[in-house]
């Protein structure tokens, strides 16, 4: 049972009206001291909790000697939780809103972002910003999939972005023809360059796969912002914002795409 209590926890309930609820569930109508036993709860605060679950309409009250308790369907009571639990949020976002002070973010040029949500969230946030031009480059075919949305909501504002995949083989995913102009090229082209070369040397520096930080992509727009996502012990991001940077990842992957001998056969899906 300990289980379904944290999860009805989650939903809002507190842990005695959790337990309470959950047992008058499992064992049917129940007087208190039946309550008070199954769920652990002790007997003083059992009714406390009981005319607090009566009161917000998930027990039913049999008044007699003794009274009888009964559960309102789960169904009914999760579905009033929901919307609770959805009602709290929007009314918390409103205020939270209502109270935000001028906004410092554009003041700090470099933000540091932790797990996979957190990184695909703020690339949606490039992608909603994209006025003119939009350029990725990931390790994996399968990495683009996790930024779909991101892809969606670039074209949603008119504008097809490109992505250019950096792979140790070649492949045709059928799943990323629909997300803009996608681009294959073998990894030995970004390892093995010209030493000489700005480009070559900086694409080895960004996309090397020896060392701790492993990059798995770089999201551009317009050459003002963009977001490294790489792997050290889970996926991570770097938000910068300090203009050169962004423009210098952009032209390292527009360098490697002006490389590629024939666009028309090493595009995968140009819509």
């Amino acid at each position: 049972m300990e289980e379904l209590v944290e999860i009805l926890m989650k939903l809002g309930l507190k842990e005695y009206e959790a337990r309470v609820y959950a047992s008058l569930v499992i064992i049917g109508p129940a007087k208190a001291s039946e309550i008070a036993r199954e769920s652990g709860v002790p007997r003083p605060r059992v009714y406390d909790v009981l005319k607090k679950l009566h009161e917000r309409g998930f027990v039913d009250v049999s008044e007699g000697n003794p009274t009888y308790f009964r559960a309102i369907e789960p169904e009914k009571v999760i579905a009033s939780l929901r919307d609770e639990y959805i009602r709290s949020a929007e009314e918390a976002i409103i205020m939270l809103k209502s109270y935000e002070r001028e906004r410092r973010e554009d003041w700090l040029p470099v933000w540091y972002l932790q797990g996979e949500w957190s990184v695909v969230n703020r690339a949606e946030e490039l992608a909603e910003k994209t006025e003119e031009e939009f350029v990725a480059t990931f390790m994996e075919p399968t990495i683009v999939l996790k930024f779909r949305r991101v892809f969606e909501r670039v074209r949603e504002r008119g504008i097809n972005p490109k992505i250019l995949i950096i792979t140790r083989k070649v492949f045709r995913e059928s799943r990323l023809e629909n997300l803009g102009e996608v681009y294959y090229l073998p990894i030995s082209k970004v390892l093995h360059g010209e030493p000489g070369d700005f480009m070559e040397t900086a694409a080895r520096a960004i996309f090397s796969t020896n060392g701790r930080y492993l990059v798995r992509g770089i999201l551009i727009r317009d050459s003002r912002e963009s977001l490294l996502v790489y792997e050290e012990g889970g996926v991570k991001g770097i938000l910068v914002k300090i203009p050169f940077i962004p423009v210098i990842e952009r032209e390292v992957v527009e360098y490697y795409l002006r490389k590629l001998d024939d666009r028309s056969s090493t595009c995968l899906s140009r819509t």
